[in-house]
């Protein structure tokens, strides 16, 4: 009896571990060598966070989001966003498609200038006449401080001082990226200033559902609740007018296939049968591309709260973005990948009927967003 009872004991053992084992997710990990080099005397190198389900990779050069993994309706993992495959690309970025920090002021100036307290700043102009996403030397050109690397949280932080760029002010950030203990990624920025100074912190990361490199995006459903978008010219730059979504291309206050409203040129149209083709007359009722700020509505000013959703039916994956913003910048560039970034709203500086972003010393500005991963 005893011989049988252990003999039933050892069985179970094992049917428990390879349970285990094959709960444990298989998280397919960039190799970190790639990453790891000296920059200035400091150290940059891939960090990896996960719990659960989800694991993000992240570089403290930039901090570039470099890896997103979540499972897909069949419990199959992939890397959701764009990145490079070493750092010697990352010395090269030029808003290219992957995901950076953004600061000290993400989106655009119009012609490289702002008047703050009387004070008119000239700025670097990196974007034709105007400047877009902090200048030259902003976030994403930064080695980060590593301030605390742990399982599920990255904190890092960073000093751009006064005058560079032509902003005002020695800004001085911290950035936490940590897994939530319901699947997202969660991005929180917190900053302050010596001086009174504009501040617009987001991140730049472009996702797409099936994984990176997997197709494009014209099959994910798309949900913003905004019921506006800030007009822009031909420049991308804003009007100072809002434009009602209802009834246009911009109106996805309910879930909306991309493609049914973005045109994709098949290869006879001009196109490259969806994978970034820019040819041929686009239909009445649709639009070439997205890279627009969305409005959205908050119930609570400043709380964190569910404002956009996206979904892929081939691979199941579903993500809710939360954040406490008021803007949404939506870029879909090659219509391979979306970017979703949470922001103040672009120019703001040089528009009173904008939300303010002006920080003076003595306030804090706080930024949260949460890309939280699922499947249905």
């Amino acid at each position: 009896m005893k011989s049988l009872s252990k003999v039933f004991m050892a069985v179970v053992a094992v049917v428990f571990c390879a349970s285990a084992n094959a709960a444990k997710p298989q998280f397919p990990l960039l190799p970190s060598a790639p990453y790891d080099t000296i920059i200035d005397g400091q150290k940059v190198a891939l960090y990896t966070i996960q719990k659960g389900k989800v694991a993000a990779q992240i570089i403290n050069y930039g901090g570039f989001v470099v890896g997103l993994y979540s499972p897909d309706k069949n419990g199959e993992y992939a890397n959701l966003v764009n990145h490079y495959d070493n750092i010697k690309q990352y010395f090269n970025y030029n808003m290219g498609m992957i995901g950076p920090a953004l600061g000290r002021y993400a989106n655009r100036i119009a012609n490289g200038k702002f008047t703050l307290d009387g004070v008119e700043y000239n700025i670097t102009k990196n974007s034709g006449q105007h400047t877009l996403h902090g200048g030259t030397k902003g976030f994403d050109h930064t080695v980060w401080t590593v301030v605390k690397a742990k399982k599920d949280k990255l904190i890092l932080s960073c000093v751009l001082p006064d005058g560079l760029d032509g902003f005002p002010g020695t800004l001085t950030t911290t950035l936490t990226y940590s897994i939530t203990k319901d699947g997202g990624l969660q991005i929180s920025y917190e900053a302050t200033t010596d001086k009174a100074t504009v501040v617009n912190l987001s991140n730049h990361t472009y996702f797409n559902l099936d994984g990176a490199g997997n197709g494009d995006i014209m099959d994910h459903e798309l949900m913003i609740n905004a019921g506006f978008i800030t007009e822009t010219d031909r420049s991308n730059i804003p009007t100072g007018d809002w434009g009602i979504v209802d009834g246009t291309p911009y109106d996805f206050q309910k879930p909306v296939r991309i493609g049914d409203r973005q045109y994709s040129p098949a290869p006879g149209q001009g196109g490259r049968g969806g994978f970034g083709g820019f040819g041929g007359q686009v239909p009445e009722g649709m639009v070439r591309n997205y890279d627009n700020n969305f409005c959205l509505i908050h119930e609570q000013q400043g709380k964190v709260e569910k404002v956009a959703t996206l979904y892929s039916p081939k691979s199941g994956r579903f993500m809710e973005v939360w954040n406490n913003h008021p803007g949404l910048q939506v870029y879909t560039g090659a219509r391979t990948a979306i970017a979703l970034e949470s922001q103040m709203y672009p120019d703001s500086p040089n528009h009173d009927s904008f939300p303010s972003t002006t920080l003076r010393p003595g306030e804090k500005y706080k930024h949260t967003v949460i890309y939280k991963l699922s499947v249905k």
